[in-house]
């Protein structure tokens, strides 16, 4: 056991004096990190104009309301949505005229025109051209965020919907104020304590956990297949190298039941290397889940790579061999495993070629 460690540090400390090899297990972290930044600071919202047709405060409403329209520019534009601050970023136009243009000239992925008197149209169920919608022939996203739209309205109006249904109902009798009152207070305290049945959307992450800083966004560049695909392209490497120890008759000195183990140390090396600059990229890219999930399947995965590279050496036997299969490996990792795109979802006859690759079972527990 003394000589199998003894193996594998050295090899490690071999490794590391490369400055090829040192400045790649350096640059993966070192990219993730920057475009991580790059990604946050240029930011993946969708800017939408928003313009209220509304009279002046309490006028046309009740007296101290605030018109429905102008509550809910409002809501948008401040980010009080249910969605919250995530894809879309709504912002405050001055006229139908603003929203048009900022539309046209692709400032804005879509506008929305919010009628004045909308609370009085709704109650009388004239919902008609009450919310008129400008977009760009283009656009895919204005479908999406009109639902965030009409869900903001409905998270407003709703409340006024139960209460106008409750007074004209039979039930309530001649306590119809009284009931309002109780019914209204029983609302806002049922659908405030989250006890009622309801839905919630949540984007999550690469590793499962809900984000919490941003339910809405994701990171764009895949780091994790790209760590998959490193890890295994590394193994691959060192299976190479190891093969060439082996014809130079490295570990002939070795006792015969000594040089198995000490090969797969040699081997085992530089990938236990790639999987400390590996983690340290999911961290800096922002993929980085719970420690103990990461650190298990990580070690699976990097033991999985050792000896399917081994296996492969093995097989082969001539080095240069396969040294020629790993931009085979390369290029079938980055087409038939899930690392940009999941082909199953437009080709599934082809879904078992990703089984050939093991970037593919490192990404399918994520």
């Amino acid at each position: 056991m003394k000589n199998v460690i003894t193996w594998f540090f050295l090899s490690c400390k071999r490794y590391l004096r490369r400055p090829s090899f040192l400045l790649i297990l350096l640059i993966l972290p070192g990219a993730t990190f920057c475009i991580h930044r790059l990604e946050k600071k240029e930011g993946q919202e969708v800017r939408i104009a928003v313009y209220a047709e509304s009279e002046e405060e309490g006028k046309g409403e009740d007296e101290g309301t605030v018109p429905l329209e102008k509550e809910l520019a409002g809501v948008l534009v401040r980010g009080e949505s249910a969605e919250g601050k995530g894809l879309f970023q709504f912002y405050q136009c001055d006229s139908e005229e603003q929203v048009k243009a900022q539309v046209a000239s692709r400032q804005a992925e879509c506008g929305y025109v919010i009628s004045k008197d909308l609370r009085r149209k709704l109650d009388e169920k004239d919902a008609k051209r009450c919310i008129r919608v400008y977009s760009a022939p283009s656009t895919v996203l204005a479908k999406l965020s009109t639902e965030v739209v009409f869900a903001s309205l409905m998270k407003l109006y709703d409340r006024e919907i139960f209460l106008n249904y409750l007074m004209e109902s039979e039930l309530v009798g001649t306590r119809g104020e009284e009931a309002k009152e109780l019914a209204g207070n029983l609302y806002d305290k049922w659908m405030g304590n989250g006890s009622t049945f309801r839905f919630d959307y949540h984007y999550l992450s690469q590793d499962g956990e809900k984000r919490e800083e941003d339910s809405m966004s994701a990171p764009v560049f895949p780091v994790r297949g790209m760590v998959a695909v490193y890890l295994f392209l590394t193994g691959l490497y060192s299976a190479v190298m190891l093969g060439n120890d082996e014809r130079k008759g490295l570990f002939l000195p070795l006792l015969p039941g000594n040089r198995l183990v000490c090969r797969l140390a040699v081997l085992g090396a530089p990938v236990f290397l790639a999987a400390l600059s590996a983690i340290g990229a999911l961290g800096t890219g922002g993929c980085f889940g719970t420690i103990s999930r990461e650190i298990l399947l990580m070690g699976e995965y990097v033991l999985a790579v050792c000896m399917f590279s081994y296996g492969i050496k093995t097989v082969c036997r001539v080095p240069q061999v396969v040294c020629c299969l790993i931009p085979l490996f390369l290029v079938g990792s980055l087409v038939f495993t899930p690392v940009f795109v999941d082909i199953r979802q437009f080709f599934p006859a082809w879904g078992w070629m990703e089984k050939l690759f093991l970037p593919a079972y490192y990404l399918r527990r994520f």
